[in-house]
Protein backbone atom coordinates (compact mmCIF):
# COMPACT_ATOMS: atom_id res chain seq x y z
CA UNK A 1 0.00 0.00 0.00
CA UNK A 2 1.23 3.63 -0.74
CA UNK A 3 -0.43 6.59 0.69
CA UNK A 4 0.85 10.03 -0.42
CA UNK A 5 1.85 12.29 2.80
CA UNK A 6 -0.58 14.50 1.69
CA UNK A 7 -3.60 12.30 1.21
CA UNK A 8 -6.67 12.66 3.60
CA UNK A 9 -7.74 8.87 4.28
CA UNK A 10 -9.86 8.28 7.16
CA UNK A 11 -9.02 5.37 9.70
CA UNK A 12 -11.95 3.60 9.12
CA UNK A 13 -11.70 3.37 5.48
CA UNK A 14 -10.84 -0.57 5.02
CA UNK A 15 -7.84 -0.48 1.83
CA UNK A 16 -6.72 -3.78 0.41
CA UNK A 17 -3.14 -4.60 -0.79
CA UNK A 18 -1.47 -2.71 -3.14
CA UNK A 19 -3.98 0.00 -2.75
CA UNK A 20 -2.32 3.72 -4.06
CA UNK A 21 -3.38 6.69 -3.06
CA UNK A 22 -2.10 10.18 -4.51
CA UNK A 23 -1.91 13.65 -2.93
CA UNK A 24 -4.33 15.38 -2.19
CA UNK A 25 -6.69 12.57 -2.75
CA UNK A 26 -9.51 11.80 -0.38
CA UNK A 27 -10.58 8.88 0.94
CA UNK A 28 -13.67 9.11 3.74
CA UNK A 29 -15.17 6.79 6.73
CA UNK A 30 -17.25 3.72 5.43
CA UNK A 31 -15.13 3.51 2.34
CA UNK A 32 -14.05 -0.41 1.36
CA UNK A 33 -11.28 -0.61 -2.09
CA UNK A 34 -10.12 -4.31 -2.93
CA UNK A 35 -6.25 -5.04 -3.70
CA UNK A 36 -4.28 -2.98 -6.01
CA UNK A 37 -6.59 0.34 -6.16
CA UNK A 38 -5.55 3.59 -7.45
CA UNK A 39 -6.80 6.82 -6.42
CA UNK A 40 -5.16 9.55 -8.57
CA UNK A 41 -4.23 13.23 -7.37
CA UNK A 42 -7.26 15.34 -5.82
CA UNK A 43 -9.75 12.26 -6.56
CA UNK A 44 -12.22 11.55 -4.01
CA UNK A 45 -13.81 8.56 -2.71
CA UNK A 46 -16.35 9.83 -0.23
CA UNK A 47 -18.29 7.62 2.58
CA UNK A 48 -20.64 4.79 1.30
CA UNK A 49 -18.44 3.33 -1.48
CA UNK A 50 -17.81 -0.50 -1.59
CA UNK A 51 -15.26 -1.16 -4.46
CA UNK A 52 -13.87 -4.30 -6.01
CA UNK A 53 -10.37 -4.78 -6.96
CA UNK A 54 -7.83 -2.99 -9.79
CA UNK A 55 -10.12 0.24 -9.98
CA UNK A 56 -8.98 3.16 -11.28
CA UNK A 57 -10.16 6.39 -10.30
CA UNK A 58 -8.54 9.49 -11.83
CA UNK A 59 -7.78 12.86 -11.16
CA UNK A 60 -10.34 14.98 -9.65
CA UNK A 61 -13.19 11.83 -9.84
CA UNK A 62 -15.80 12.59 -7.14
CA UNK A 63 -17.27 8.91 -6.57
CA UNK A 64 -19.94 8.53 -3.78
CA UNK A 65 -21.59 11.93 -3.77
CA UNK A 66 -25.37 12.91 -2.57
CA UNK A 67 -27.75 11.93 -4.57
CA UNK A 68 -29.04 15.37 -6.30
CA UNK A 69 -32.42 15.08 -5.78
CA UNK A 70 -34.56 17.70 -3.88
CA UNK A 71 -35.96 14.97 -1.66
CA UNK A 72 -33.39 13.50 -0.64
CA UNK A 73 -33.23 11.89 2.96
CA UNK A 74 -31.35 11.94 5.61
CA UNK A 75 -30.07 8.55 5.45
CA UNK A 76 -28.88 7.89 1.48
CA UNK A 77 -27.91 4.51 -0.52
CA UNK A 78 -24.28 3.04 -1.07
CA UNK A 79 -22.39 3.26 -4.59
CA UNK A 80 -21.32 -0.54 -5.36
CA UNK A 81 -18.41 -1.14 -7.97
CA UNK A 82 -16.98 -4.33 -9.22
CA UNK A 83 -13.16 -4.98 -10.88
CA UNK A 84 -11.08 -3.77 -13.28
CA UNK A 85 -13.17 -0.60 -14.21
CA UNK A 86 -11.45 2.80 -15.06
CA UNK A 87 -13.29 6.20 -13.94
CA UNK A 88 -11.34 9.33 -16.04
CA UNK A 89 -10.91 12.38 -15.06
CA UNK A 90 -13.79 14.25 -13.27
CA UNK A 91 -15.97 11.13 -13.33
CA UNK A 92 -19.36 11.81 -10.91
CA UNK A 93 -20.99 8.81 -9.55
CA UNK A 94 -23.97 9.44 -7.13
CA UNK A 95 -25.27 7.14 -4.11
CA UNK A 96 -28.19 6.00 -4.45
CA UNK A 97 -31.57 7.80 -2.84
CA UNK A 98 -32.79 5.08 -0.52
CA UNK A 99 -31.04 3.39 2.27
CA UNK A 100 -30.74 -0.43 1.34
CA UNK A 101 -29.99 0.65 -2.30
CA UNK A 102 -27.01 0.97 -4.34
CA UNK A 103 -25.90 2.69 -7.56
CA UNK A 104 -24.40 -0.21 -9.09
CA UNK A 105 -21.15 -0.53 -11.64
CA UNK A 106 -20.29 -4.31 -13.00
CA UNK A 107 -17.02 -5.04 -14.45
CA UNK A 108 -14.59 -3.58 -16.94
CA UNK A 109 -16.40 -0.53 -17.70
CA UNK A 110 -14.37 2.52 -18.98
CA UNK A 111 -15.76 5.94 -18.36
CA UNK A 112 -14.18 8.87 -19.69
CA UNK A 113 -13.66 12.36 -18.42
CA UNK A 114 -16.75 13.95 -16.56
CA UNK A 115 -18.92 11.26 -17.49
CA UNK A 116 -22.06 11.68 -14.71
CA UNK A 117 -23.75 8.91 -13.66
CA UNK A 118 -26.53 10.08 -11.19
CA UNK A 119 -28.63 7.85 -8.42
CA UNK A 120 -29.88 4.44 -8.58
CA UNK A 121 -28.07 4.10 -12.10
CA UNK A 122 -27.09 0.41 -12.74
CA UNK A 123 -24.73 -0.46 -15.60
CA UNK A 124 -23.24 -4.07 -16.35
CA UNK A 125 -19.63 -4.92 -17.23
CA UNK A 126 -17.64 -4.01 -20.26
CA UNK A 127 -19.64 -0.38 -20.73
CA UNK A 128 -18.28 2.67 -22.34
CA UNK A 129 -19.30 5.99 -21.52
CA UNK A 130 -17.12 8.72 -23.01
CA UNK A 131 -16.48 12.02 -22.72
CA UNK A 132 -19.43 13.98 -20.78
CA UNK A 133 -21.77 11.30 -21.02
CA UNK A 134 -24.48 11.88 -18.55
CA UNK A 135 -27.04 9.42 -16.77
CA UNK A 136 -29.88 10.38 -14.86
CA UNK A 137 -31.32 8.99 -11.68
CA UNK A 138 -32.40 5.05 -11.91
CA UNK A 139 -31.09 4.43 -15.50
CA UNK A 140 -30.21 1.23 -16.54
CA UNK A 141 -27.29 -0.10 -18.99
CA UNK A 142 -26.79 -3.37 -20.01
CA UNK A 143 -23.37 -5.27 -21.27
CA UNK A 144 -21.36 -4.15 -23.76
CA UNK A 145 -23.27 -0.52 -24.56
CA UNK A 146 -21.22 2.15 -25.32
CA UNK A 147 -22.62 5.31 -24.96
CA UNK A 148 -20.89 8.36 -27.16
CA UNK A 149 -19.98 11.79 -26.01
CA UNK A 150 -22.04 14.58 -24.52
CA UNK A 151 -25.06 11.89 -24.47
CA UNK A 152 -27.88 12.78 -22.41
CA UNK A 153 -29.75 9.93 -21.17
CA UNK A 154 -33.12 10.62 -19.19
CA UNK A 155 -33.79 9.15 -15.91
CA UNK A 156 -35.76 5.74 -15.32
CA UNK A 157 -34.36 4.78 -19.22
CA UNK A 158 -32.88 1.66 -20.36
CA UNK A 159 -30.49 1.17 -22.88
CA UNK A 160 -29.85 -2.50 -23.95
CA UNK A 161 -27.02 -4.66 -24.42
CA UNK A 162 -24.63 -4.10 -27.42
CA UNK A 163 -26.69 -0.76 -28.20
CA UNK A 164 -24.93 2.22 -29.40
CA UNK A 165 -25.82 5.48 -28.57
CA UNK A 166 -24.50 8.24 -31.11
CA UNK A 167 -22.51 11.61 -29.62
CA UNK A 168 -25.02 14.11 -28.61
CA UNK A 169 -27.81 11.79 -28.67
CA UNK A 170 -31.17 12.79 -26.18
CA UNK A 171 -32.52 9.92 -25.13
CA UNK A 172 -35.84 10.15 -23.82
CA UNK A 173 -37.08 6.13 -24.23
CA UNK A 174 -35.68 3.16 -23.73
CA UNK A 175 -32.87 1.82 -26.66
CA UNK A 176 -33.32 -1.87 -27.30
CA UNK A 177 -30.66 -4.13 -27.46
CA UNK A 178 -28.08 -4.40 -30.28
CA UNK A 179 -29.03 -1.62 -32.03
CA UNK A 180 -27.57 1.62 -33.35
CA UNK A 181 -28.68 5.69 -32.14
CA UNK A 182 -28.57 8.26 -34.48
CA UNK A 183 -26.73 11.40 -32.70
CA UNK A 184 -28.61 13.74 -34.47
CA UNK A 185 -32.03 12.63 -33.84
CA UNK A 186 -31.91 10.18 -31.45
CA UNK A 187 -33.39 7.75 -33.56
CA UNK A 188 -32.65 3.95 -34.03
CA UNK A 189 -30.93 3.79 -37.82
CA UNK A 190 -29.98 -0.29 -37.91
CA UNK A 191 -27.91 -2.90 -35.86
CA UNK A 192 -24.92 -2.60 -34.58
CA UNK A 193 -23.47 -5.16 -36.73
CA UNK A 194 -19.97 -3.95 -35.74
CA UNK A 195 -20.15 -4.74 -31.96
CA UNK A 196 -22.02 -7.94 -32.56
CA UNK A 197 -19.35 -9.34 -34.68
CA UNK A 198 -16.55 -8.10 -32.25
CA UNK A 199 -18.52 -10.23 -29.25
CA UNK A 200 -18.37 -12.89 -31.27
CA UNK A 201 -21.73 -13.36 -32.41
CA UNK A 202 -22.11 -15.57 -35.24
CA UNK A 203 -23.69 -14.89 -38.93
CA UNK A 204 -26.65 -17.00 -37.93
CA UNK A 205 -27.60 -14.54 -34.58
CA UNK A 206 -27.29 -11.67 -37.11
CA UNK A 207 -29.18 -12.62 -39.76
CA UNK A 208 -31.62 -13.47 -36.91
CA UNK A 209 -31.54 -10.13 -35.66
CA UNK A 210 -32.18 -8.20 -39.27
CA UNK A 211 -35.61 -10.47 -39.65
CA UNK A 212 -36.30 -9.52 -35.69
CA UNK A 213 -36.08 -5.42 -36.57
CA UNK A 214 -38.12 -6.04 -39.92
CA UNK A 215 -40.22 -7.26 -37.32
CA UNK A 216 -40.22 -4.61 -35.27
CA UNK A 217 -39.69 -1.92 -37.12
CA UNK A 218 -40.82 -2.14 -40.90
CA UNK A 219 -44.17 -5.00 -40.73
CA UNK A 220 -46.42 -2.21 -38.83
CA UNK A 221 -47.72 -4.90 -36.70
CA UNK A 222 -49.72 -4.24 -33.03
CA UNK A 223 -47.30 -4.26 -30.14
CA UNK A 224 -49.18 -7.64 -29.14
CA UNK A 225 -48.17 -9.14 -32.20
CA UNK A 226 -44.67 -8.31 -32.54
CA UNK A 227 -43.80 -9.60 -29.34
CA UNK A 228 -45.83 -12.61 -30.09
CA UNK A 229 -43.73 -13.22 -33.79
CA UNK A 230 -40.09 -12.26 -31.48
CA UNK A 231 -41.32 -15.30 -29.23
CA UNK A 232 -42.61 -17.99 -31.32
CA UNK A 233 -40.25 -17.46 -34.58
CA UNK A 234 -37.04 -16.69 -32.88
CA UNK A 235 -36.81 -19.56 -29.12
CA UNK A 236 -32.93 -19.03 -28.82
CA UNK A 237 -30.09 -16.86 -29.06
CA UNK A 238 -30.03 -13.22 -29.33
CA UNK A 239 -33.41 -12.34 -30.56
CA UNK A 240 -34.90 -13.95 -27.01
CA UNK A 241 -32.95 -11.42 -24.89
CA UNK A 242 -34.46 -8.60 -27.10
CA UNK A 243 -37.83 -9.98 -27.04
CA UNK A 244 -37.35 -9.47 -22.94
CA UNK A 245 -36.02 -6.53 -23.15
CA UNK A 246 -39.43 -5.77 -25.40
CA UNK A 247 -41.79 -6.84 -22.70
CA UNK A 248 -41.02 -4.74 -20.42
CA UNK A 249 -40.16 -1.00 -19.39
CA UNK A 250 -42.39 1.85 -18.88
CA UNK A 251 -41.26 4.73 -21.43
CA UNK A 252 -41.49 3.24 -24.33
CA UNK A 253 -38.96 2.54 -27.08
CA UNK A 254 -36.67 4.64 -29.66
CA UNK A 255 -37.93 4.81 -33.03
CA UNK A 256 -36.65 4.06 -36.70
CA UNK A 257 -35.17 7.01 -38.27
CA UNK A 258 -37.18 7.62 -41.49
CA UNK A 259 -36.02 8.13 -44.50
CA UNK A 260 -37.12 9.74 -48.21
CA UNK A 261 -37.77 7.20 -50.50
CA UNK A 262 -34.99 7.15 -52.89
CA UNK A 263 -37.35 7.17 -56.11
CA UNK A 264 -37.79 10.81 -55.01
CA UNK A 265 -37.26 13.04 -58.55
CA UNK A 266 -36.66 16.54 -59.20
CA UNK A 267 -37.76 18.15 -62.91
CA UNK A 268 -35.59 20.88 -63.97
CA UNK A 269 -36.87 22.69 -67.18
CA UNK A 270 -34.13 24.28 -69.23
CA UNK A 271 -34.27 26.36 -72.73
CA UNK A 272 -35.20 23.43 -75.35
CA UNK A 273 -32.03 25.30 -77.42
CA UNK A 274 -29.72 24.28 -74.64
CA UNK A 275 -30.63 20.91 -73.25
CA UNK A 276 -33.49 18.46 -72.85
CA UNK A 277 -35.76 18.16 -69.79
CA UNK A 278 -33.26 17.07 -66.74
CA UNK A 279 -34.01 14.94 -64.24
CA UNK A 280 -32.00 14.66 -61.13
CA UNK A 281 -32.42 12.50 -58.04
CA UNK A 282 -32.91 14.07 -54.53
CA UNK A 283 -31.67 12.27 -51.49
Amino acid sequence: MSIHPLAVVSPDARLGAGVTVGAFATVEDDVQLGDYCTIATGAVIKSGVTAGSHNEFCEHAVIGGAPQHTARPAQTGRVVIGDHNVFREHVTIHRALKPGTATVIGDHNYAMASAHFGHDVVMGSNCICANGAMLGGHVTVEDRAFVSGAVAVHQFCRIGRLAMVGGHARVVQDVPPYMLVDGQTGCIVGLNVVGLRRSGHTNDDIANLKAAYRTVYRRGLPWREVLESLRSEFESGPVQHLHDFLSGGTRGFAQERRVPPSTTTLRLRVPEEDAPILRAKAG
